[in-house]
Formats: C-alpha cells, sequence, structure tokens
C-alpha cells in the first residue's frame, strides 16, 4: 500500500504499562515525533499478548486524521521562526506536554465532538495508522495483574525523506 519500495524505521518501540500506574499515554498524533522526514509514513500498533481492553491498548479519535492536519499546519506556522533543531523537536516551546494534545481524554472528546473507539486485541493483532490519526493508550486495570505489552513500528517509501533521528535505535534521553 506504499507503492513504493518500503523503509523500515530503525527505533522501534517496546511498551509496557503496569497495573495500577496512574497515567496514560495522551492523545497525539506520530507526525509531531517525525517532523524531520516525510509525512507519508505509517505506524503499525502490535500488542504483545492478548490484550483485552482493561489492560490499556491503543485508543482512537474518531474522524481525528483532519484534524490532525490542522493541528500540524497551525504548529507549522507557529513553529516558523525557530531554529531548525527546535522546530522538529515535539519537546519544543510552543508544543504542549511529551508532543502531547492532552491526558484529558474525555475533555479531547467532547472538544473535538467526537469519541474515542477502544477495542479488545488479539495476539497477532496489527493496527494501522496515519501520521495525524490522533491516538492515545489508556490505563492498565487488568484484573489478572498482568503488565501490557506492545510495540509500534514505522514505515515509509525509501525515495521519501526519512527522519535522521530515527534511523537508529533508541537511547535513554534522546527526546524522541
Amino acid at each position: 500500500f506504499l507503492e513504493g519500495q518500503p523503509y523500515l524505521h530503525k527505533r522501534k518501540i517496546i511498551r509496557f504499562t503496569h497495573p495500577g500506574e496512574d497515567h496514560c499515554t495522551g492523545g497525539h498524533y506520530d507526525l509531531i515525533y517525525l517532523r524531520a522526514g516525510t509525512d507519508k509514513f505509517s505506524t503499525s500498533w502490535i500488542p504483545l499478548g492478548d490484550t483485552p481492553v482493561e489492560m490499556g491498548g491503543v485508543i482512537y479519535l474518531e474522524h481525528s486524521d483532519t484534524v490532525g492536519r490542522q493541528m500540524e499546519a497551525e504548529f507549522s506556522v507557529k513553529n516558523a521562526n525557530l531554529p531548525p533543531e527546535e522546530r522538529i523537536n515535539a519537546y519544543n516551546r510552543n508544543m504542549r506536554e511529551g508532543g502531547w494534545i492532552s491526558t484529558n481524554l474525555v475533555e479531547m472528546a467532547d472538544r473535538f465532538k467526537s469519541r474515542w473507539l477502544i477495542a479488545d486485541y488479539d495476539a497477532g493483532d496489527l493496527v494501522i495508522h496515519s501520521p495525524y490519526m490522533i491516538h492515545a493508550a489508556t490505563q492498565n486495570h487488568d484484573p489478572m495483574n498482568r503488565i501490557r505489552l506492545s510495540t509500534d513500528i514505522r514505515y515509509q517509501r525509501t525515495d521519501d525523506s526519512i527522519d535522521q533521528r530515527w534511523a537508529k535505535n533508541w537511547v535513554p534521553g534522546d527526546n524522541l
């Protein structure tokens, strides 16, 4: 579906959420973290094991690709006069906490007159989304006290501009 030779970003993220942690991954869209390359990439979210809703899997704000595109256009205008390194950084002075739109997911759905789409995931599932799709992950309230594990990978066409920060493995403190 990329209509070209695929490039798999070297940076792959393993995520874990312990039951009872009092935080979630706030609502965001992925381009915030990959602005130094093309906006024509896809993210795959993959649960590493069965992940019922109670374990806090990925959720999507319905019809939010358009909202993400509008937000990115607004951020591009705000960021236009920043130095290049700061302009591509999800933690620059014009961004919200950690690049997130909000951690108040109920308020977000109300603000955008939308709703969150949530599902049980099975081992082997794969969910693919655009760089503008607003998504989040909820808290883990698993009654069996299991840790939720997932990974997300990103890929694009080799002939599109690659964000070189994602062409290397994650290291602590790399601010991505």
